[in-house]
């Protein structure tokens, strides 16, 4: 969660300062924030996908006949 949370604060302080690639400012420290917090962003969602997996107990087996 602490992933997404930077990613949408690196996302956040462009657009709150007018150079953010989702206000179409296509400059090199744009492009790399903006990356960057989609990076963390998405980290985060893996990280808590994977999280969710492993905690789903698995399926009961059949015991042999």
């Amino acid at each position: 969660m602490k992933d997404i949370v930077a990613g949408v604060v690196l996302i956040a302080i462009g657009l709150v300062f007018g150079g953010s690639v989702f206000r179409g400012d296509f400059d090199l420290p744009s492009i790399f924030f903006d990356g960057l917090g989609l990076f963390f962003i998405i980290r985060g969602l893996v990280r808590i996908s994977r999280a969710r997996r492993n905690a789903t107990p698995d399926a009961p087996s059949k015991a042999p006949d």
